[in-house]
């Protein structure tokens, strides 16, 4: 009986529990033995990577799906200028360059809005990089870019950055996340006189030569991916896909990559239970898998 209890706790603790009032839900029976099935596929495969019951697992189908909402239209925009970095380090990760130039993941909860998490980490790389304040406590408004930005809304946005180069994003505490739609009149008045804005952005062409060397001088990186069922197990290691159907498009974080593994490390939205501490890290061929990883890539400068 006690150890039935201790089991039940544990899978309590690990069920996830979104904001705005949303329930926890609990890891059920049909998804562990799912689980179960993707570690073995896993060590048959030899794949890099560990699956297990994450803060994610236990959600609905359909709340899966809302956690890769990224609208799959592609945008057009600039390129950017050819970067300087002619001879590339073997590995870059901009938490640990010089000091940590890239902030807390978050968790975007039941709003479809990972599209402006990744520009809005993105945004916060940007400014610790031009200020040379590594590890200040920044935290920029999601809301204010879901809710001012007409560039998506819940059910979806895309990577197009030109509201942060007209009006920018102020701190979180003018519009903290509601993850929902909002409206843009719910902003603390004023709050475009203390926004921090881009002076440009470039589309990165999806080779991974180009990606290394925008990541290597442009700093942190949104990019997009295909978002598959096992990824939503995924709790650490290379991940390379295994299974399970399409859930949809995600908006992620690129902040760094190893040659030597032959990985890129990615920052995630669905909070620091999930992953590695909120990240993730990818095997260089998922560019040219289903996971497509790279296909629309943006950089500020």
């Amino acid at each position: 009986m006690k150890t039935s209890l201790l089991r039940h706790a544990a899978r309590v603790v690990i069920a996830v529990c979104f904001l705005a009032g949303g329930a926890a839900a609990e890891v059920n029976d049909a998804t562990r033995a799912k689980i179960d099935e993707l570690q073995k596929s896993i060590r048959s495969g030899k794949a890099r990577w560990v699956a297990a019951e994450t803060s994610v697992s236990g959600l609905p189908e359909d709340q899966w799906a809302t956690l890769a909402s990224l609208d799959s239209t592609l945008i057009s925009g600039p390129m950017i200028p050819d970067s300087p970095v002619k001879l590339l380090p073997r590995a870059i990760d901009w938490r640990n360059e010089g000091g940590n130039f890239v902030t807390t993941p978050k968790q975007q909860g039941k709003c479809g809005s990972c599209w402006s998490f990744a520009m809005t980490g993105a945004l916060e790389s940007y400014v610790l990089r031009k200020q040379q304040k590594p590890g200040a406590d920044l935290d920029l408004s999601e809301q204010v870019y879901v809710s001012c930005s007409n560039v998506g809304s819940c059910k979806g946005g895309v990577l197009l950055p030109v509201f942060l180069v007209s009006e920018g994003l102020p701190p979180e505490s003018a519009y903290p996340y509601t993850a929902s739609n909002g409206s843009c009149a719910a902003a603390a008045p004023g709050w475009e006189k203390n926004a921090y804005k881009i002076s440009g952005w470039g589309m990165v062409w999806p080779s991974l030569p180009q990606i290394k060397a925008a990541l290597a001088h442009y700093g942190p990186l949104p990019t997009s991916m295909q978002v598959y069922e096992d990824l939503m197990h995924y709790k650490s290691g290379v991940y390379t896909r295994v299974g399970g159907k399409r859930l949809g498009g995600h908006a992620v974080l690129l902040v760094g990559y190893n040659d030597e593994e032959e990985y890129f490390i990615v920052k995630n939205s669905w909070g620091t239970d999930w992953g590695e501490n909120g990240f993730f890290r990818i095997d260089y061929s998922q560019m040219h898998s289903a996971v497509i990883f790279g296909l629309t890539t943006v950089a500020f400068y």
